[in-house]
């Protein structure tokens, strides 16, 4: 993601990733040729995307100068265009502005960035350094948690930097296939353990013989560790549906491929397959760089003999931004994970995404079609995010309050996740709750 850093610094919430497996994360900054315009007061970007100067309202947290989370709030950002050539009028010396010429991919490797902001500010904390992730939106942004899972096993395959975009990339069949049905929400499954490596078929099996009764999808990310054979072998087993996941877009043949001979070519047990996740959120792939890898995998997927949803998956943010990603999808699936809104308490967890999912609806070319939330939850151990603050009890409340909105259409909601992900990375950026999304606070009994 974008990383700017100003005298008064800040991190937007918007642009920490949710979702599975990602490597390191590495800093590449440059000297931005870029002017701090002072607005009284308001954050003002210079970003080429605009041709009309915009104001608009993010989530903005301030750090220290080791970004450790000091203050968060709610701020007007000023999106000017390039051609504003306002700077000129400055009365003070700007300061300096550093970016990075890349941006993260899912896997730690980069691509180009696509758009150059400046910041700045009239704070008078102005002594704090820190860094800087905003996105378009006339939605309240909320940020995402990143996943730090550094693989163990040597196969374990990465992100190459970019992948081959399409010239045009070919509209969703007129009559998608359809999934879901069932009376149980689904929940977000991890094949790793704590330790470090692959769980085991025997210690899937545990973990599906603890949960299985409670959900009826469980959420797969990837095709690595064989974990869409042990997890096919224990859904047959538990009576649970698959929902599977092609990680790397550069791999996609190979991943249909892994996931035909999974599941022995009995597709009936899956319910969905998504393409990537979050890619276009963290920059990890362009807008049309996913639309081709989903019909690419749409294609690969049909000749394999599987008829079911095949979905790009990234965050609520980029939906709006970009809601061609839903409109080219079997159904628009989205992550939204309250935890990120600083104004957001776990009481207002359900409201706040069905107030999401009514303005992602607004932007679909398809007002009916269905949108389904593809992780959501409440840490139940970390740092708090203003209102937000984590807790069993408040992760109770939370939850409770996401599984009442959603007491008509379970079959429409993806938890945030079965167990705690210890082999995850603390993180101030996120609250240093990465590893505490389990169910009740529930430890796999591979960690125990």
């Amino acid at each position: 993601m974008k990383s700017i850093t100003i005298s008064l610094a800040f991190l937007s919430l918007l642009g920490l990733s949710a979702g599975q497996p990602r490597g390191h994360q590495h800093a590449h900054q440059h000297k931005a040729h870029r002017d701090i315009i002072p607005t009284g007061g308001k954050i003002t970007i210079t970003d080429t995307k605009y041709s009309v100067t915009t104001e608009m309202p993010e989530v903005v947290v301030y750090v220290d100068q080791n970004n450790k989370p000091i203050h968060t709030t709610t701020e007007m950002v000023v999106y000017v265009p390039a051609s504003v050539e306002t700077h000129k009028t400055l009365a003070t010396p700007t300061s300096t502005v550093i970016a990075p010429t890349k941006a993260m991919s899912s896997q730690g490797s980069t691509v180009p960035e696509e758009s150059t902001s400046a910041f700045s500010t009239t704070s008078s904390t102005a002594s704090s350094t820190a860094s800087s992730t905003t996105w378009s939106t006339t939605w309240p942004a909320t940020s995402k948690h990143v996943s730090t899972f550094e693989p163990i096993p040597s196969s374990r395959s990465s992100r190459a930097s970019s992948v081959p975009s399409a010239s045009s990339v070919p509209p969703p069949p007129p009559s998608p296939p359809v999934s879901g049905g069932g009376a149980l929400h689904g929940v977000t499954y991890s094949p790793y353990k704590g330790s470090g490596g692959c769980k085991s078929a025997s210690e899937v099996d545990a973990d599906f013989a603890l949960i299985a009764k409670d959900y009826g999808v469980m959420r797969l990310y990837g095709v690595d560790c064989d974990q869409v054979a042990t997890a096919y072998a224990a859904a047959k087993k538990y009576g649970n549906k698959l929902f599977l996941g092609i990680y790397d877009i550069n791999s996609v043949e190979q991943s249909v491929s892994t996931m035909a001979a999974g599941v022995k070519h009995d597709w009936s047990v899956v319910d969905t397959v998504s393409v990537g996740n979050e890619l276009v959120n963290n920059g990890g792939a362009t807008v049309d760089q996913s639309l081709s890898a989903l019909s690419q995998a749409r294609s690969a997927l049909r000749a394999a003999g599987y008829q079911g949803p095949v979905v790009i998956v990234d965050t609520f943010v980029a939906a709006l931004s970009h809601p061609e990603l839903c409109d080219q999808s079997d159904y628009c699936a989205v992550n939204i994970h309250p935890f990120f809104d600083p104004n957001t308490g776990p009481h207002q967890a359900g409201s706040f995404i069905t107030s999401t999912v009514s303005k992602i609806r607004s932007k679909l070319s398809d007002a009916s079609k269905r949108i389904v939330v593809t992780e959501t939850g409440w840490p139940w151990q970390g740092e708090a995010n203003g209102l937000a603050v984590p807790g069993m009890s408040q992760q109770s409340t939370a939850l409770s309050s996401i599984k009442s909105a959603y007491s008509d259409n379970a079959n429409d909601l993806i938890l945030f996740t079965a167990f705690n992900d210890m082999w995850k990375k603390p993180e101030a950026g996120t609250f240093m709750a990465e590893q505490f999304w389990g169910m009740g606070g529930r430890y796999s009994p591979s960690d125990e």
